[in-house]
């Protein structure tokens, strides 16, 4: 019994068909640019399962269809398979490398089979272009984004290594056989080898795909359910599982711990006169500008409304009294603006330290809270320290007031 090329292509046109289908079919129901990404990969199995299927009906579809167009679409698909994972990635793609290799192919497909027919030396030509989007894809899958390199990401890069070497061993063994005819048999072994180990990694480059799009999905749930959808700091339920791991530590340790309550000054005012538009904006700038005054090790959580909350690990009263300052400074200089109109715009803070007493995060909630309050009775645009005993609010200890370059106080 001997191997029909014919049935490897029948069944790599039936099984990236139906691959590419089901991706067009479930693409809906991702977001954003993970659907995008799945179109992509969706039509880039079509294209493969045409050429498949135009291989296969060879003797029906004639010469151009069968070495020309069928030839292109394994490039065209490898083109779009790495548009799709640079989506995946979210790196912006070269568009030479999408348009430019599959038009390379047509033409030296169109060349070698019409004007100088020779399909051996067409078929090195078109390998080697192949492979070298292959390494490309390879290259784009082990590039970290936002300093992470996914498992599956590797697992998927190997996968198409595993297909450059079966393209590399075919191009190497042709080239050393030094014979090019002008025909080309595609019963051979080799040819045999190539379309297997194509349609097994295919196959195992499909679900791949999927992981990784489901690895990108469940990460973006995982920061949807821990953050602040507006000013994407964490909200109040992540920062109460921080708070108790950190308290926790605090306590075993003796480690120092901080806490600092921040109120927007008459920031409802913001929203009276210039709407509820510009009081977003105001948010995210001052969710900036809180972010950039503390230390990268800081967790910033948005409390409630106009209220932030910011837990200091290792930091003592005399370091969160420093963060405090540099937020004030930063709020003192910062142009507050919308629609061109200006904004003026102040913050109250209020500082708790722990010394390791494993107090809860409601207490310490408690006194930087009265700390604030006190903060906000002083005048404003300032900060207040709260005692680690008991508070009592002739024991807070308020910080100076800034003030701006003419001498008069911020409101």
């Amino acid at each position: 019994m001997t191997l029909d090329v014919r049935a490897f292509w029948l069944i790599g046109a039936l099984v990236t068909g139906s691959c590419g289908l089901l991706i067009l079919i479930v693409r809906n129901a991702y977001p954003n640019y993970l659907g995008r990404a799945l179109a992509v990969f969706g039509a880039a199995s079509l294209c493969l399962s045409a050429n498949y299927f135009l291989k296969f009906e060879g003797a029906w579809v004639g010469q151009f269809f069968f070495h020309v167009l069928a030839t292109t679409l394994v490039t065209t698909c490898l083109s779009l398979q790495y548009e799709a994972i640079c989506i995946l990635k979210r790196q912006r793609p070269w568009t030479g490398w999408i348009y430019g290799p599959p038009l390379l192919v047509l033409a030296v497909c169109f060349w070698f089979a019409f004007l100088q027919r020779n399909i051996s030396i067409q078929l090195i030509v078109c390998d080697g272009v192949n492979m070298a989007m292959m390494i490309l894809i390879v290259l784009v899958l082990t590039r970290k984004h936002a300093g992470r390199l996914p498992f599956v990401d590797t697992l998927t890069a190997c996968a198409y290594l595993v297909l450059t070497a079966a393209t590399l061993a075919v191009f190497v063994d042709a080239l050393r056989s030094g014979q090019f005819p002008q025909e080309f048999n595609f019963n051979r072994a080799r040819s045999i080898f190539n379309y297997t180990t194509a349609v097994m990694a295919e196959g195992l480059i499909f679900p791949l795909f999927l992981l990784m799009v489901g690895e990108r999905l469940n990460r973006a749930l995982l920061v949807q359910a821990l953050h602040d959808p507006l000013t994407n700091v964490y909200n109040r339920r992540a920062f109460e599982e921080i708070a108790f791991r950190e308290l926790s530590g605090a306590s075993r340790t003796g480690l120092p711990l901080s806490l600092l309550m921040f109120d927007l000054d008459h920031f409802k005012e913001i929203n009276d006169e210039f709407g509820h538009q510009a009081g977003d904006a105001v948010l995210r700038s001052a969710t900036a500008l809180l972010r950039d005054s503390l230390r990268d090790e800081d967790f910033l959580c948005r409390w409630g409304g106009d209220e932030f909350c910011a837990l200091l690990p290792r930091a003592k009263a005399e370091q969160a009294e420093t963060a405090a300052r540099r937020v004030l400074n930063a709020f003192e200089v910062f142009p507050f603006s919308h629609a061109g109109r200006p904004i003026k715009l102040s913050i109250s803070i209020g500082i708790v330290s722990d010394d390791g007493l494993a107090r809860s995060l409601s207490e310490l909630v408690l006194q930087a809270d009265a700390a604030l309050y006190q903060a906000k009775v002083a005048g404003r645009s300032r900060f207040a320290i709260a005692p680690q005993a008991e508070v009592q609010p002739e024991d807070l200890r308020v910080g100076p007031v800034l003030r701006r370059a003419s001498g008069s106080p911020i409101a």
